[in-house]
C-alpha cells in the first residue's frame, strides 16, 4: 500500500523525505573518510592513488546504470500520485529485471572491462598491481548494487524515506566496520577495501530484498511478475526511452569525473591522491543536497502524475528553498573545517599541500552546483531523461572545452576550476529548460 505523509505543512513533508535521506545519504561520505584515512595512513601514496582509481572505475560502472534508480523514482512516484499499486508492483518488476541481466553482462565481460579502465584512465604504474587487486574483488557486488538501486528508486518515489534510511546505513556502516577490520585488523591492504564493500553490498541487497517483500508482498509481486500486463509492449518502450536517455546522460556524467580522475594521475601520485581527497568533499555535497532532490523527486513526481501544474510547481520552489540554505551552510562549513579535514584524511605532506592548494574551489562549489543537483530531481519526477541528456551534453561540451587549458594552466586547481564549470552550466541549462517542463501540465 501507497504510504501518505502524515503532515499538511508542505516544509515538513520536505524534511520527512530530506532528513532521513541526508541521514542516509551522509554515511556514504562517513565512510569514505574512512576508507581515505585507513589508506591514507599507509606508507606512501601508491594505495590511496589505487583505491582513488578503483573507486572511480566502479563508481562509473554502477553509476553508469544509475538510471535504475532514477527511472524507478520516477515512475513510481508518479504510481504514487495516481494512487495506482499494481503499477507500482509492475515497475519495480520491470527495474529489478533489467538490473540482473545487466549485472550478469558486467560479471561475464569483467576483464575486457579491466584493460578499458587501465587504457583510458592510464594509472601510475605502481598502482596497477593494487588496482587490479581491488577489481577483481569488487565487480562481484554488481548484481547487489544495480538491485539496490532499484529498491532504492522504489522507496524515494514512494516516499518511505526512514526504510530507503536503513537500508543506507546498514550498507553504509558494515562497509565501514569491514574495512577497518580487513585493513588495520587482518593488513588486506586495498583488497581489504574492496572485500568489505562486496560483502556490505549484499548485506544490503538481502535487506532491500526483505523490506521490498514486506512492503509489497511476496506473493503479490510474483503474481505481478507473471502477469502480460507487466510486459507490455508500450510500458517496456517508455521505460526504454527513460533509461536510454539517463543512460547517456550518466555516461557524459562519470566521462566528466573519470576524466578529473586521468587528468590527477597525469599530473603525478601525491596529485592524483590529492584529487581523491578533494572528490571526499564533492560527495560530501552530493549527497547532502541529494537530499532535497530526493524529496522533488517524490513530491514533485506525485504532483507530476496527478497533471496538476500549480501543485508541482510548489514543490519545486520549496525544495530549492532549503537545497540553497544548505548550500551556503556547505560553503561556510568547508571554509571552516575544510584544512583540518585535510589534514585528518592523510599525512602524507605532499598530497596535503596539493589539496590544500585546491580547496578554495571546492570551498565555493555548493553554491556554484546546488541548481544542477536540485533541478535533476525535478527532472528525475518528471521522468524527463530526454532534458536531462540535452542539458547534460551541453555541460558536458563546457567541461571539455576547460579541463585541458585549465589544468595546464593552473594544476590541481584549474582541474578543479573546470569541474565547477561542469556544475555551473549543468544547473543554468536545466533552468532555461524548465518552463518546458511545466507547460506540459495542466493549471
Amino acid at each position: 500500500m501507497i504510504p501518505k505523509t502524515g503532515s499538511d505543512n508542505p516544509h515538513k513533508k520536505v524534511w520527512a523525505i530530506a532528513g532521513p535521506a541526508i541521514l542516509a545519504n551522509s554515511a556514504a561520505p562517513l565512510v569514505g573518510l574512512v576508507d581515505t584515512w585507513v589508506i591514507g595512513h599507509l606508507p606512501n601514496a601508491v594505495h590511496l592513488a589505487a583505491v582513488s582509481v578503483g573507486a572511480m572505475v566502479f563508481t562509473y560502472i554502477f553509476w553508469a546504470f544509475g538510471f535504475l534508480r532514477m527511472s524507478t523514482t520516477g515512475l513510481a512516484a508518479q504510481a504514487h500520485g495516481q494512487e495506482d499499486d499494481d503499477q507500482l508492483r509492475r515497475v519495480i518488476i520491470r527495474s529489478l529485471s533489467i538490473g540482473l541481466m545487466i549485472a550478469l553482462f558486467l560479471v561475464c565481460l569483467q576483464r575486457p572491462i579491466f584493460d578499458i579502465a587501465i587504457i583510458t584512465l592510464t594509472p601510475p604504474e605502481a598502482t596497477k598491481a593494487h588496482f587490479a587487486a581491488y577489481f577483481d574483488i569488487r565487480i562481484w557486488a554488481a548484481p547487489a548494487s544495480l538491485f539496490i538501486y532499484g529498491i532504492n528508486g522504489y522507496l524515494i518515489g514512494t516516499a518511505r524515506a526512514k526504510a530507503a534510511l536503513v537500508l543506507q546505513l546498514v550498507l553504509n556502516i558494515c562497509n565501514g566496520l569491514l574495512n577497518l577490520l580487513f585493513v588495520l585488523g587482518l593488513d588486506m591492504g586495498v583488497a581489504g577495501i574492496a572485500l568489505g564493500s562486496l560483502i556490505a553490498e549484499w548485506l544490503a541487497a538481502l535487506l532491500g530484498l526483505i523490506m521490498l517483500s514486506r512492503h509489497m508482498g511476496l506473493k503479490a509481486l510474483l503474481i505481478t511478475a507473471r502477469q502480460s500486463q507487466t510486459w507490455a509492449a508500450d510500458k517496456i518502450k517508455r521505460l526504454i526511452n527513460t533509461n536510454g536517455y539517463i543512460f547517456v546522460r550518466t555516461l557524459m556524467l562519470m566521462t566528466a569525473l573519470g576524466m578529473v580522475t586521468r587528468k590527477a594521475g597525469d599530473l603525478g601520485a601525491e596529485n592524483l591522491a590529492a584529487s581523491h581527497v578533494l572528490s571526499t568533499f564533492l560527495l560530501l555535497i552530493s549527497l547532502g543536497l541529494d537530499g532535497f532532490a530526493y524529496a522533488a523527486e517524490a513530491l514533485a513526481g506525485a504532483a507530476y502524475g496527478k497533471g496538476v501544474r500549480h501543485d508541482f510547481r510548489r514543490w519545486v520552489r520549496i525544495s530549492f528553498f532549503w537545497v540553497g540554505l544548505a548550500a551556503v551552510i556547505y560553503t561556510l562549513g568547508f571554509g571552516l573545517l575544510g584544512q583540518p579535514l585535510i589534514y585528518m584524511l592523510t599525512d602524507i605532506e605532499g598530497v596535503r599541500t596539493a589539496a590544500t592548494g585546491a580547496l578554495h574551489v571546492l570551498i565555493w562549489l555548493p553554491i556554484i552546483a546546488f541548481a544542477c543537483y536540485q533541478y535533476d530531481g525535478i527532472y528525475i519526477g518528471a521522468t524527463a531523461g530526454g532534458a536531462m541528456m540535452v542539458t547534460m551534453a551541453i555541460a558536458f561540451a563546457a567541461f571539455m572545452l576547460t579541463v585541458g587549458p585549465f589544468t595546464a594552466a593552473w594544476g590541481l586547481e584549474g582541474l578543479w576550476w573546470s569541474v565547477a564549470v561542469f556544475m555551473g552550466t549543468r544547473g543554468l541549462t536545466q533552468a532555461i529548460y524548465y518552463p518546458r517542463i511545466e507547460r506540459q501540465l495542466t493549471a
